[in-house]
């Protein structure tokens, strides 16, 4: 007897608007917020490359060993606060970095996410310490990259949040 394999024929981002209408999306978040700016989908998985809004970002996901210890455990958080909460939220990756998520449903499925990290609260501060450590980088180099981090308020969280949402309802209904 032969076994048919079966297509998984939920619905994805690319499905609903073209791949360059996400990309677009992420640029004009990265110019206008200064962050990192991504749209995944529902695994996490990014639909294109980053928009880089700092250095110390770019330096933690080239180096393989702070990858491993900052970029990818938060990863695997925030896809389960995307999956279990499909809500927007504001959490913060062990560098003490923001990232801000605003899920993609339409009729009821999670298609994926749209936000971007790499800010650092007004009220806190890069932990240097842990990037130095799990990167191997002195600390001049991580205090130089620190640097380049945009400082973000509550209130301009909740701005880019509306301002996401607000993005999102229109890809969803056209």
């Amino acid at each position: 007897m032969r076994t048919l394999k079966t297509r998984n024929l939920s619905m994805r981002l690319i499905d609903m608007q073209p791949k360059e209408e996400w990309e677009k999306l992420q640029q004009e978040l990265n110019d206008r917020f200064h962050f990192n700016a991504d749209v995944v989908d529902q695994d996490g998985v990014r639909l294109a490359g980053t928009a880089w809004g700092n250095e110390l970002c770019r330096a933690i996901r080239e180096n393989e060993q702070a990858l491993g210890a900052i970029c990818k455990p938060a990863g695997q958080m925030f896809v389960h606060l995307m999956r279990e909460g499909r809500a927007a939220f504001v959490e913060e990756c062990d560098a003490g970095l923001v990232r801000v998520s605003v899920p993609v449903i339409r009729d009821g499925e999670l298609l994926g996410a749209v936000g971007g990290c790499g800010l650092v609260p007004e009220e806190g501060e890069v932990d240097e310490y842990m990037v130095e450590m799990s990167s191997g980088m002195d600390a001049e180099t991580v205090g130089r990259l620190a640097g380049t981090v945009t400082s973000v308020s509550a209130e301009r969280v909740r701005e880019i949040i509306d301002f996401i949402e607000a993005k999102v309802a229109e890809l969803v209904a056209k």
